[in-house]
């Protein structure tokens, strides 16, 4: 049975979501089939711990932003790539299960080309997990990411974007991607300000452009 440890204190730090204890992989699993095929709310699991988090309208808006300028960067620079957006991941011998902001294959996208469903145990993680914290910390959810073997994250904390590595079991900050080589943390911070103020049309044309200047270096 799940039990709340931890109100009202928990509450208003993370504004938007909860933390229960305790609580089981069986109903974990349920939840997940309960909510299938709705977006909201977002469940993280870790070895008893389950996060319930509402997705907000700037979450949301960010999210799609970040969407759209990794595959616009990807299709510039030739890479082959494959999103799956917030699909579940989990492992059960792990006890371990995150829903991400967004994700995508790189180096591994020709294996998951028709794959209806992921199985940690055979399939590989995302080449790029995105995760967005506006309201809370993203750091306590870095080693569930690196336990299921994700090799680069990018967190954004609603003002600057940060790229991190998986090297030896733990994420170490660097200032490039690995799925995308010529894209900085700078570069990809300074895109997302410019999404707030500027029409799609108009912001990926320049994204477009940019792109393009650095493959005539």
């Amino acid at each position: 049975m799940a039990t709340v440890l931890d109100p009202p204190g928990l509450k208003q730090a993370l504004t938007d979501g909860v933390l229960l204890h305790n609580v089981s992989w069986s109903t974990y699993e349920s939840l997940l089939r309960d909510c299938e095929d709705v977006r909201n709310p977002h469940f993280t699991y870790d070895r008893g711990d389950l996060l319930i988090m509402v997705l907000s309208p700037e979450h949301e808006e960010m999210s799609g932003a970040i969407g759209v300028l990794v595959q616009t960067l990807a299709e510039e620079f030739n890479i082959e790539w494959r999103g799956f957006g917030s699909m579940t991941h989990k492992r059960e011998d792990l006890q371990r299960g995150f829903e991400p902001d967004a994700c995508f294959y790189f180096k591994n996208e020709a294996l998951m080309r028709g794959k209806k469903r992921l199985d940690l145990t055979i399939d590989p993680p995302p080449d790029l997990v995105v995760e967005i914290d506006i309201t809370h910390p993203s750091i306590k959810k870095l080693p569930l990411f690196a336990a299921l073997g994700v090799p680069e994250v990018w967190l954004f904390d609603g003002t600057v974007i940060e790229i991190v590595w998986l090297k030896e079991g733990r994420y170490v900050k660097s200032e490039n991607s690995s799925s995308l080589p010529l894209v900085t943390a700078a570069i990809v911070t300074a895109f997302l300000r410019e999404s707030q103020n500027l029409g799609r049309l108009e912001w990926v044309k320049k994204v477009r452009e940019w792109a393009r200047r650095q493959k005539e270096r």
